[in-house]
């Protein structure tokens, strides 16, 4: 079983239920602690549509807030929903833009990500 992750008519994830429901529950409280929506449209208990536009407007707002953030426990626990976040944003056709090395290195790992679909 698994969780399934549609943008548009493509199914751009399908992770294995727990880690599904983490992602989705972690998503949702990061949305909210940034005051933005997640972008994710449930459409039953283990699929969802992502809303491609709000959903990049949060994956961004995540990206910038991690980037400038000097709190290192912050920044591990967003680390873990930005990843996962920014190869479903490549997914569905829009780019993070890195400026600096650490930037890039951060969306490089992210993207390697992309190989344990």
């Amino acid at each position: 079983m698994s969780y399934i992750f549609d943008i548009g008519d493509e199914t751009v994830w399908s992770p294995s239920l727990r880690v599904g429901d983490l992602y989705v529950r972690m998503l949702h409280d990061v949305a909210s602690v940034l005051g933005v929506p997640a972008g994710l449209n449930a459409v039953s208990s283990d699929m969802w549509d992502i809303d491609i536009e709000a959903f990049e407007k949060l994956v961004k707002l995540m990206y910038e807030t991690y980037f400038s953030s000097g709190h290192q426990v912050f920044k591990i626990l967003l680390e873990g929903v930005l990843a996962p976040s920014i190869v479903l944003l490549e997914r569905g056709g829009k780019k993070i833009r890195p400026d600096t090395d650490q930037e890039r290195d951060f969306r490089d790992k992210a993207l390697m990500l992309s190989m344990a679909r």
